[in-house]
């Protein structure tokens, strides 16, 4: 009986000590994107395929809007240095007469350099405008961000 308590002990660290072994290419990382909205990315893995990431945006297309966007994204790893993810979150804009509560889904591509701490993301980024009742779908957008933590 010990020897299969220590047996399955033993598995059951070793399948919960994967995970943290496998993601190693980036913590955490801070760039510029480009896109309909401009700005400033934050992202961070929180777990260990998922990240959360912050968008502080300005549109130059629509009426000069302020945003702030928050996603959750989950990662599937095609590679050690690409990725492809997936998810969703919330973004709130404003300009001088309106605000924007928006639901947004978002996939796409990452690619880490592995030679200097680089890392480069395409992604599409529709959307829903709750307060305006609005599809929006034109949110094509590529971030180069800064590896800050590997």
């Amino acid at each position: 009986m010990p020897c299969r308590r220590f047996l399955c002990l033993t598995c059951l660290l070793f399948l919960t000590s994967l995970p943290l072994s496998a993601q190693d290419a980036y913590v955490h990382a801070a760039g510029l994107r480009a896109g309909p909205i401009t700005g400033l990315s934050y992202k961070r893995f929180v777990t260990f395929a998922g990240t959360v990431e912050g968008i502080l945006g300005y549109n130059f297309n629509n009426g000069r809007t302020f945003s702030l966007t928050g996603l959750y994204q989950q990662h599937f790893f095609i590679s050690y240095d690409l990725n492809a993810f997936a998810g969703g979150g919330m973004s709130f804009g404003a300009r001088s007469d309106d605000f924007r509560w928006i639901a947004e889904v978002v996939a796409g591509l990452e690619y880490s350099f592995p030679r200097f701490p680089l890392q480069l993301s395409l992604d599409y980024k529709p959307a829903y405008r709750i307060l305006g009742n609005e599809l929006i779908f034109d949110e094509f957008g590529i971030t180069i961000r800064y590896i800050i933590q590997r």
